[in-house]
């Protein structure tokens, strides 16, 4: 059994977990939300740069991650942008979307699953934006339903080509971005009442 494939599709999974700073009381322990956000962005970080300078690879991340940034860098660095710059509902279904669609592209490659592209992770990734909208905002459904299309093409539009950042970041802050631009669109538009 690969230990670290495991430790990476469980890590993946629990993603949602970061969403506890929605819950967090502002100034715990004298620090803000955003300072606490920053603060864990920051020991990331210089934990990464010990990683790279050193050359390591530790567990559960990939060999090829030994010279570049590693995916966690990558997507702690999309959860401090989604966290400051987005709104709470559409941060949920973004992060809820990537922890559990990425991981199953990646079982559905590793087990020749491909006859299910991109149907299954669509459908997988639109029910969570779908819900989790229906649950944190007070939209109407044919916007929850049209924000739930543009979330999961992008995020799994963006998933397939290699980039040379990682889709830990790149499957959570496009869907984001392009979630926020046609949300402000169709509120533009009178269209989200």
């Amino acid at each position: 059994m690969d230990y670290g494939h495991a430790f990476r599709r469980i890590f993946h999974l629990c993603g949602p977990f970061v969403l506890v700073y929605y819950l967090m009381p502002n100034g715990f322990l004298g620090i803000s939300r955003n300072g606490w956000v920053l603060l864990s962005l920051t020991g990331l970080i210089i934990l990464e740069a010990i990683r790279l300078s050193t050359g390591r690879v530790f567990f559960g991340l990939r060999d090829y991650e030994a010279g570049q940034l590693s995916a966690y860098a990558w997507g702690g660095i999309g959860v401090t942008i989604a966290l400051l710059l987005f709104p709470m509902p559409f941060v949920i279904c973004a992060v809820a979307g990537l922890s559990w669609a990425d991981p199953l592209i990646g079982e559905m490659r590793k087990k020749k699953m491909m006859n299910h592209y991109p149907a299954l992770p669509l459908g997988v990734y639109f029910s969570i934006v779908t819900i989790c909208l229906l649950i944190f905002s007070d939209m109407k459904l044919i916007p929850v339903l049209i924000l739930g299309v543009v979330g999961s093409m992008t995020a799994i539009a963006i998933e397939k080509p290699k980039w040379p950042i990682d889709d830990d970041f790149l499957m959570l802050v496009v869907p984001l971005v392009a979630i926020t631009l046609v949300y402000d669109y169709l509120n533009i538009a009178g269209l989200i009442i």
